[in-house]
């Protein structure tokens, strides 16, 4: 069998959902940081700091998930681990935009779902010798 450079088609679709995910962050966030103005936090929100700030948090995230989202595709060791972390984090922060942007933070909250779904899902399994059948 021939040596691949590209990772195995099972992480594709999460890398893809990554990246697309990485892009609407990364839309978000300079949304958040030009126009400020357009999104209004609710008043009393426990969570409310500067909408600018917000957008930095959104770039950062949306950067990062791109950047891991094309590693996954060429199959890089810690890329796995990393995606689910940068999808959780994405998940979290947009959990917290939702008062402020919820279309948009349900959009994202969707992908990250699916994309921690189909990770945990393609990750293969160790080799431990074990199947759990019982030979006789």
């Amino acid at each position: 069998m021939a040596s691949r450079t590209i990772a195995s088609t099972r992480l594709i679709f999460p890398a893809l959902l990554l990246v697309i995910g990485g892009c609407w962050q990364g839309i978000e966030g300079i949304a958040a940081i030009v126009r400020g103005g357009y999104f209004v936090a609710p008043p009393g929100y426990a969570f409310s700091f500067s909408i600018a700030g917000w957008g930095w948090v959104h770039l950062i995230v949306g950067v990062f998930a791109i950047a891991v989202g094309i590693g996954l595709v060429i199959g890089r060791p810690l890329a796995w681990l990393l995606a689910l972390i940068l999808a959780s984090a994405s998940l979290i922060s947009n959990f917290l935009w939702l008062p402020i942007e919820p279309g948009w933070s349900v959009a994202v909250i969707a992908l990250d779902v699916l994309v921690i779904w189909s990770l945990a899902t393609a990750r293969d399994r160790p080799s431990t010798g074990v199947t759990g059948e019982h030979h006789t």
